[in-house]
């Protein structure tokens, strides 16, 4: 049989089994809120296309929360942080982001966790992450570098979820850390917003540095690449823990965890 023939056949088989010639395309929902809720979307939904059989379309940030000193360059920084602009297709269609609710894909990843966690759509996405990044531009890698993120009040966020939760807990942790990790020269960096000055009156230690106030640059990718990640009950950690090759401390709330991080019990 010659090749046309070959190709016609397959096409009628197809047709035959209901299944589509061409995948339908996806992209990821129109959100208007901050970069850790937004990037986890655009996760779970090129994890979704994969394994639903679908075509994922980028559609790049077009608004984000969080720009404080109004910073022209603020979403393209964004873009530079996830680095998928150049490695999926883009979407045209404003209308296609319209099609499927932020909804159904957090059901589906978080209904299918597993599948999720281990689906070369989410190998793909942290590969490209490390891509332009260099992990010792963050971490000095003669220690063991633990990352705690804690989620306070922001100027862009009236949210009390996730930004009441008490300092003493975040006290426990880094003790319980300190004598589990004893040996290998850990240094706690504390990634916050708010008063230096309380932070350092709270927590007490050589062995902690506090990075305030930060970029969402540097500070989601240094949660990325630390060899302990620390959550909080923000999609922020979430969403870098689930870039996270380290070992992941997960904190509880309205967002599942993967299979293997170790939750926090408190």
């Amino acid at each position: 049989m010659s090749g046309r023939k070959r190709t016609a056949a397959l096409l009628l088989s197809l047709l035959l089994l209901g299944r589509p010639l061409i995948a339908e395309e996806i992209t990821n929902p129109f959100k208007t809120d901050g970069f850790g809720s937004q990037f986890q979307t655009i996760i779970y939904a090129i994890v979704y296309a994969e394994l639903k059989e679908k075509t994922f379309l980028y559609t790049p940030f077009s608004s984000l929360e969080h720009n404080y000193d109004g910073d022209p360059d603020f979403l393209r920084k964004k873009e530079w942080l996830v680095n998928l602009i150049d490695y999926f297709p883009i979407n045209r269609d404003p209308e296609l982001q319209h099609k499927i609710s932020v909804d159904k894909y957090i059901r589906f990843f978080e209904g299918n966790l597993e599948e999720c966690a281990n689906s070369k759509a989410l190998k793909k996405i942290k590969k490209l992450f490390r891509k332009n990044k260099r992990r010792e531009n963050y971490f000095d890698g003669r220690f063991f570098n633990i990352a705690i993120h804690i989620r306070r009040p922001n100027p862009h966020d009236c949210r009390v979820y996730g930004t009441d939760t008490p300092d003493a807990i975040f006290e426990n942790i880094i003790e319980t850390l300190r004598d589990k990790y004893s040996s290998q020269n850990c240094l706690f960096h504390i990634y916050s917003q708010g008063d230096e000055a309380h932070f350092r009156r709270v927590f007490e230690g050589d062995d902690i540095v506090f990075h305030l106030n930060e970029s969402i640059e540097n500070t989601f990718a240094s949660l990325v690449f630390a060899d302990v990640l620390v959550t909080s009950p923000s999609a922020f950690s979430h969403t870098a823990a689930l870039l996270s090759n380290g070992i992941v401390y997960y904190m509880p709330f309205y967002h599942r965890p993967l299979p293997y991080w170790l939750e926090i019990d408190f």
